[in-house]
């Protein structure tokens, strides 16, 4: 399976997610970049709505890859702005997607809907998403990571 791993991170949570997919399946891996500073509340609480990223890459080259990985923090109960961004941008027209996220205290639900209607909107075959809780040590993560996707059958 030719696989890439798309995530932006903040704290480095989810970057230790994505760089632990990275060595268990194989994959590649790119991080985007972020490089807005300011942000209000209503940045984080309407991601949907409002286009608050500039981000690098601006898009991301696919076509090579069968699997797409995308990952994301939660802010607010939303995926980041930078993930939207990336999401609106890529067309993922015959491709399977798995999407993860990360979190301290909860919200995953409702953002995993949300991004898994956008990736549906760009034409993407989202085929599985996880969570992880990341309240614990950078080791308990990447158990956590390898366990989700042994769940998935991806290892």
């Amino acid at each position: 399976m030719r696989s890439l791993v798309v995530f932006y991170t903040r704290s480095g949570n989810t970057g230790l997610v994505a760089h632990t997919i990275k060595r268990e399946i194989k994959s590649h891996i790119k991080e985007i970049t972020d490089y807005t500073t300011q942000r209000t509340v209503f940045d984080y609480m309407f991601t949907s709505l409002i286009d608050s990223a500039s981000i690098n890459p601006r898009k991301i080259d696919i076509d090579y890859y069968e699997t797409i990985f995308i990952g994301t923090p939660i802010w607010l109960g939303s995926i980041t702005p930078a993930i939207k961004k990336i999401i609106d941008n890529t067309d993922f027209k015959n491709k399977n997607v798995v999407l993860f996220n990360t979190m301290k205290i909860g919200g995953s639900h409702n953002a995993m809907n949300k991004m898994a209607k956008l990736v549906r909107k760009q034409n993407g075959n989202v085929v599985g998403a996880f969570s992880i809780r990341t309240n614990c040590s950078d080791l308990e993560i990447m158990s956590r990571t390898r366990e989700a996707l042994n769940d998935l059958n991806l290892t």
